[in-house]
C-alpha cells in the first residue's frame, strides 16, 4: 500500500536544488518496504542535493548510500561535509555573502574535473555552496539573487542563512561512515559497479536532469540522445530501480516497455512555473500509489495525477 506522505519542518540537505525530491522520500521508503528493501545500499547516481539518500538514511530505510555527481563543484561540496566538515563550516562563517565574493568565485565555475585544478576539494566546495544559496533558483551556472546591479528588493545574501545552512552540514555529516560520495558519469559508474548490484543487497534511485528544462536548470543537462541512452541501460538491469522524471511524452515514449510500472504523481513545489510540478515514477519493482493527507493546495504533499 502506499505511504502516507507529511514533509519535514527543515530539510536535510543544504542544498537548494530545482526540482528537490525531499517530499518523494517518503515515497521511495514505501517502495521499499514493500519490495522487502528496507535496510539496503542505496546507489544515487545523480546526487545533486541528495534529499532522497539523506532521509532514507535518517528514517533508517537504507543501511548506506553511494552517491555520484558529475557537476565538479557539487561533488565537491559533498565530499567536504563527509570529509572536511570542521574545515568546510569554518570557511562558511568567514565568507563574506557579498557580489564582490561572487565575482571572485568566478573561476571555479570553469573547473571540469576536480582532479584537474589547482583548486583544492574544500574551495570547490565552497565555490558550489556559494553559488547555490546565492544564485537564482540555486542554479549553479545562473546568475546571482538581485541582479548585478543589487537593485532588487532580494539581495544576494536573502538565502544563505550561514547558522541553518552549518546546522544542516552538521546534521548530515553524522551520516559520514554511511555514505561514499563519487565523482563521474552516473551510466558509467553504475557500469563500472554491475558486478556489487548484481550479487549484493541494493537499489538504485535514478533522478536524472528533466528532459524538457534540464539545458535551463543544469550545468551538466542530458541531449536527447543521453536520455535514449539512459533508458537503454535501465532496460538490461536486473536489479531493483526506481527513476523519477518530468511527466514528458518523450520519457512515457522511452520507457513503454514490458514489466516496468509507471506512476505518475504530483509533487508540490514550483520550478520556474506557477503550477503545481506532475512527474513520473518509473520502476522495474511494483510500486505502490502515492497517498497524501487532507488538501493539495494547503499541503507540500504527493497524491495521484489525475
Amino acid at each position: 500500500m502506499g505511504r502516507n506522505l507529511t514533509p519535514r519542518r527543515e530539510p536535510l540537505s543544504p542544498l537548494r536544488y530545482p526540482g528537490g525530491k525531499a517530499l518523494l522520500a517518503a515515497y521511495v521508503s514505501g517502495v521499499l518496504e514493500e519490495n522487502y528493501l528496507s535496510g539496503c545500499t542505496l546507489f544515487e547516481p545523480f546526487a545533486g542535493g541528495a534529499s532522497v539518500s539523506l532521509e532514507l538514511l535518517r528514517l533508517g530505510f537504507v543501511a548506506e548510500t553511494v552517491m555520484v555527481e558529475r557537476d565538479p563543484l557539487v561533488y565537491a561540496f559533498w565530499h567536504s561535509v563527509f570529509n572536511d566538515t570542521d574545515a568546510l563550516c569554518a570557511a562558511i562563517e568567514a565568507c563574506p555573502v557579498t557580489l564582490d565574493t561572487w565575482k571572485l568565485l568566478q573561476p571555479a565555475r570553469e573547473v571540469d574535473d576536480p582532479a584537474q585544478t589547482e583548486y583544492t576539494t574544500l574551495q570547490l566546495g565552497i565555490a558550489g555552496l556559494f553559488f547555490n544559496r546565492t544564485n537564482f533558483s540555486g542554479i549553479i551556472g545562473a546568475g546571482p539573487i538581485g541582479g548585478e546591479s543589487q537593485s532588487s528588493n532580494y539581495k544576494i545574501d536573502c538565502r544563505f542563512n550561514k547558522a541553518k545552512v552549518i546546522r544542516q552540514i552538521r546534521t548530515v555529516a553524522a551520516f559520514a561512515p554511511r555514505v561514499q560520495i563519487h565523482f563521474g558519469d552516473a551510466i558509467q559508474f553504475l557500469q563500472a559497479s554491475a558486478e556489487t548490484l548484481a550479487t549484493s543487497f541494493s537499489f538504485v534511485y535514478v533522478d536524472p536532469p528533466y528532459y524538457a528544462q534540464g539545458k535551463k536548470l543544469y550545468r551538466h543537462s542530458y541531449t536527447d540522445a543521453d536520455h535514449v541512452a539512459l533508458a537503454t541501460f535501465l532496460r538490461d538491469q536486473g536489479y531493483p530501480w526506481l527513476l523519477s522524471y518530468d511527466d514528458h511524452p518523450r520519457i512515457r515514449e522511452l520507457y513503454a516497455f514490458n514489466q516496468l510500472q509507471l506512476q505518475p504523481i504530483y509533487l508540490d513545489y514550483k520550478v520556474k512555473s506557477n503550477r503545481r510540478a506532475q512527474e513520473l515514477v518509473i520502476s522495474n519493482l511494483v510500486i505502490p500509489p502515492p497517498v497524501y493527507d487532507g488538501d493539495l493546495s494547503q499541503q507540500a504533499s504527493l497524491a495521484l495525477a489525475q
